[in-house]
C-alpha cells in the first residue's frame, strides 16, 4: 500500500482501498478527500487524531461542509487540468 492510500471499511464490513487526493484544515477540523480505487467514487471525511497518534474518520454531517469541500474539489481538478495543459505544451 502506498503512503497516500488508506483502507476503509464499508457499512457492510468489506474493506476498500482509497487514495487520498488532498487534505484540508478548516477551523478546528481536518478533512480528508479521497477516491476509492475500485469504484472511482470520490468522498470525504473528518479526520480526528487520537492521543496515541492514530486517527479515525468521521462522517461529514452538514451541507455547508459538503459545499465547501465540493468547491475545494472543483479547484483541485481545475489545477490538475491546468498542470496537464502546461505539461502538454
Amino acid at each position: 500500500m502506498k503512503e497516500n492510500q488508506i483502507t476503509l471499511i464499508n457499512e457492510d464490513g468489506t474493506e476498500e482501498l482509497a487514495e487520498i487526493l488532498f487534505t484540508h484544515q478548516s477551523d478546528s477540523k481536518n478533512y480528508v478527500i479521497f477516491e476509492f480505487l475500485e469504484s472511482k467514487e470520490i468522498s470525504a471525511a473528518i479526520y480526528i487524531e487520537k492521543e496515541n497518534g492514530e486517527g479515525e474518520l468521521q462522517d461529514i454531517e452538514t451541507d455547508e461542509e459538503w459545499e465547501m469541500l465540493n468547491e475545494l474539489l472543483d479547484n483541485y481538478f481545475d489545477e490538475l487540468e491546468e498542470d496537464e495543459e502546461e505539461d502538454y505544451n
